[in-house]
């Protein structure tokens, strides 16, 4: 039977089958929670994550406010061994990616069209309990 949680994480691999080789791939609720993973024992913890996904979210608020640039569509922060790709699934949720720091987040944008509405499509369907 399908689940909720078994079709998340469908969408998530294949997003990140098709990204260059990410080190995670993970969907970020309101509540700055974990909701799936791929993979499910990520290199960096669920719980950091999540925090960075929030924190990298509340420092692009803050900077398209100032700049009256709208409503935040991603950010990213590249350093020099990891990169991280915020990306906003309306008000409630986001996708968080980890990619090496060669990796130009424009790269991600085909997988991420691709995916991102099936992806929402997911989050908004009824799945029935038994």
């Amino acid at each position: 039977m399908e689940t909720r949680q078994s079709e998340l994480i469908r969408v998530l691999q294949s997003l990140a089958a098709e990204l260059p080789n990410p080190d995670w791939v993970a969907l970020v609720d309101g509540n700055g929670l974990i909701m799936a993973c791929i993979p499910d024992q990520p290199v960096v913890g669920e719980d950091r994550i999540s925090a960075m996904a929030a924190a990298s979210l509340i420092m692009a608020d803050r900077v398209l406010e100032e700049i009256e640039g709208g409503r935040l569509r991603f950010a990213s922060i590249a350093g020099a061994k990891r990169q991280l790709l915020t990306v906003a699934l309306g008000a409630e949720r986001l996708l968080s990616i980890g990619l090496g720091p060669e990796v130009p987040a424009q790269a991600t944008f085909a997988a991420l069209t691709r995916w991102v509405p099936e992806l929402i499509q997911a989050l908004k369907r009824s799945f029935v309990v038994s």
